[in-house]
């Protein structure tokens, strides 16, 4: 059994979720997405920022999760969670990627 101390850490655990492209998927994308224009203009200028985000909220003590965005997934994904394909889309995809990744460690 857990003491109250132990749970109350487990309920702590939290981790950050950022939305993230494998090389392939990216110009799929960025098409698909209604502000594409603003992930970047290739995939290397993308990865370059999203390494720096990730490495500086890493540093900053955060649980970062990259939460891999699949062409084929997310727009059902976003559908019915009654999200747009952008943005706010994207972040809410990767902080239930996040929250998902934190329940199954407890």
């Amino acid at each position: 059994m857990y003491d109250n101390a132990h749970r109350r850490r487990m309920m702590e655990i939290s981790a950050v979720g950022i939305p993230w492209y494998r090389q392939q998927d990216f110009d799929r994308l960025k098409a698909m997405f209604s502000d594409g224009s603003k992930i970047g203009a290739t995939f290397g200028g993308w990865l370059d920022s999203a390494e720096k985000v990730y490495q500086r909220l890493t540093a900053e003590g955060h649980v970062v999760v990259k939460a891999y965005i699949d062409p084929e997934v997310f727009p059902e994904w976003c559908a019915a969670h009654g999200k747009e394909l952008n943005a706010a889309g994207r972040g809410a995809y990767a902080h239930e990627c996040a929250a998902e990744k934190v329940r199954a460690t407890l």
